[in-house]
């Protein structure tokens, strides 16, 4: 009898500890085969508007929707090259010497290190979404700048449903920021005077991307 109760309570006790983990803190991994996530970047200018996106986007989520502002962090890594304006001359340009210079500054790179502020805006029996302020650094060009930005993050626990977008539990994150092309040192070809009159001097960027607990690869080994 004193066996059993020891078994049980040994049970109990792990899967308390399980079951901590689970609604603590997470790694979601920004893994999509399928390229459905997204960043554009918007140029509005007296002579030309111009919208691009890339959907390859790699990088990873720490977060934890108990305590939204404990420990949160992300790093985000697009490859230059993969940016497309829908015009192939224009996207040779923007990846030139003049430009971002892809060459020699291959990747664009988004880390947020700190969550100032969280807002629970909706809870259901399914998800549960925030309101964050979030802070960090945006490498472009070669030089570091601390940004700040507002991120509306929604949490999902694993289901029949969100199995039909990825595997695992899942963060839906979605957020905003302008980038000045100044900052980064970039002042497009030399004498040509095109930001500003074809180049609008800050860049509009939008981000719109899932994470998951599992990737795709890992869950085929299950």
């Amino acid at each position: 009898m004193k066996k059993s109760t020891g078994i049980l309570l040994i049970s109990a006790v792990l899967l308390n500890i399980s079951f901590l983990a689970a609604r603590g803190e997470q790694k979601f991994l920004v893994d999509d085969p399928a390229n459905r996530n997204s960043i554009t970047f918007k140029s509005e200018a007296p002579l030309e508007d111009i919208v691009g996106t890339t959907n390859k986007v790699t990088g990873y989520v720490t977060f934890n929707p108990d305590e939204p502002t404990s420990n949160g962090m992300a790093e985000f890594t697009v490859p230059v090259s993969s940016l497309n304006s829908g015009i192939p001359l224009r996207d040779e340009h923007i990846r030139s010497a003049g430009w971002l210079n892809a060459e020699t500054y291959p990747d664009i790179r988004l880390k947020l290190d700190r969550v100032i502020d969280a807002e629970l805006l909706r809870e259901t029996e399914s998800s549960r979404t925030f309101e964050l302020t979030v802070s960090g650094e945006l490498t472009l060009h070669g030089i570091t700048r601390p940004v700040e930005m507002e991120a509306r993050v929604s949490y999902l626990p694993e289901s029949e449903k969100t199995r039909t977008r990825l595997p695992g539990n899942l963060l839906a994150v979605r957020t905003g920021f302008t980038v000045k092309l100044a900052d980064f040192g970039i002042t497009g070809p030399e004498g040509m005077e095109i930001i500003g009159a074809k180049v609008s001097e800050t860049i509009d960027i939008e981000v719109s991307l899932f994470a998951s607990t599992v990737t795709p690869a890992q869950a085929e080994k299950n």
